[in-house]
């Protein structure tokens, strides 16, 4: 890839992802103002624990503090313009910098969402390279039967499955909560079911389709063993939509972790996520879904440019 078409193409993956931002931040803005209930109200009774505190005069006045008069319009671009210039605010129900609420969860999120990406790709591409280079044997039915039984059960309800039988059961592990690896192994096994069965069948089609390449019957006039073949070549050959893959994957799983961190219990973007629609928490809700966002979009930009560096043929799709 020359420099001139790298820049070009990075300007207009910049160009696509502040589109995409603007287009998410307006969606949940408009789906924020006309969500029903008194979002004053809801403020107050999250900000005083409902205390009896929220009388009349005091919802009034946070409304007014807040901005919530204000029409539709004058509320986004007010809010829009502090965005331009990375000041996503202060929550409107702890009253501390947004940004620095969503940094102080982001790690537990992270941890969970590289744990189960670590645990499930092992599994995957172990189970895909033992069933490609066995074919038509037992481990290569049971690939085939993982990929399909684990995208068809939810993490939360393997989840619930693991507290019932790990936690309530034989009280091996922590049901709930953070603070040791003990209390990461029953979420990351959850969410990595998810990974183990998307990335087993499509690391198995990727080899497979590479097996069928044309090329490989030459090297093996030229006297390659069937080692050197598969794991020199057509290993190698599979990687360029391994690595896509495995990228996309973390995007999914940062995501994805959402729910799992309910039901665990845990701290992370989800809960944060969970509770602040809870308290019409509006400000958190934005910067969260701007960061999933920007997360997602950068990482996909990211890999279709490193796809384009790499193989000439994809700059023509």
């Amino acid at each position: 890839m020359t420099p001139i078409y790298l820049l070009r193409a990075t300007a207009l993956k910049a160009a696509s992802l502040l589109l995409v931002l603007l287009g998410v931040s307006f969606l949940t803005f408009l789906l924020y103002f006309f969500a029903p209930g008194d979002k004053a109200l809801a403020i107050a009774n999250a900000r005083y624990n409902g205390e009896g505190s929220t009388s009349p005069q005091l919802v009034e006045q946070i409304r007014l503090e807040t901005g919530l008069d204000h029409p539709f319009f004058v509320q986004f671009y007010n809010w829009i313009f502090d965005v331009i210039q990375l000041d996503f605010g202060l929550s409107l129900v702890s009253q501390e910098p947004v940004s620095e609420i969503l940094m102080s969860q982001l790690w537990e999120t992270l941890e969970l969402a590289i744990s189960s990406l670590v645990i499930g790709m092992t599994l995957a591409l172990t189970l895909s390279l033992i069933s490609v280079w066995k074919p038509k044997t037992l481990i290569d039915r049971f690939a085939i039967a993982v990929s399909s039984v684990g995208a068809a059960i939810p993490s939360y309800w393997l989840g619930l499955l693991l507290i019932l039988l790990f936690a309530a059961e034989l009280q091996w592990l922590p049901a709930y909560g953070t603070g040791s690896m003990a209390h990461l192994i029953l979420p990351a096994s959850a969410l990595s079911l998810s990974v183990l069965a998307s990335q087993t069948r499509l690391i198995r089609s990727f080899l497979l389709e590479a097996s069928a390449a044309p090329f490989l019957e030459a090297l093996k006039l030229r006297g390659v063993g069937p080692k050197e073949l598969f794991f020199k070549h057509i290993v190698r050959h599979a990687f360029v939509p391994f690595i896509t893959m495995l990228s996309l994957e973390l995007a999914f799983l940062l995501e994805g972790a959402v729910i799992v961190e309910v039901v665990f219990a845990r701290g992370g973007i989800g809960s944060l996520l969970v509770h602040s629609v809870m308290s019409r928490d509006f400000p958190v809700i934005q910067c969260i879904v701007i960061f999933s966002a920007v997360t997602y979009v950068s990482i996909n930009s990211a890999v279709e440019i490193f796809q384009w560096s790499i193989n000439p043929v994809s700059r023509q799709a």
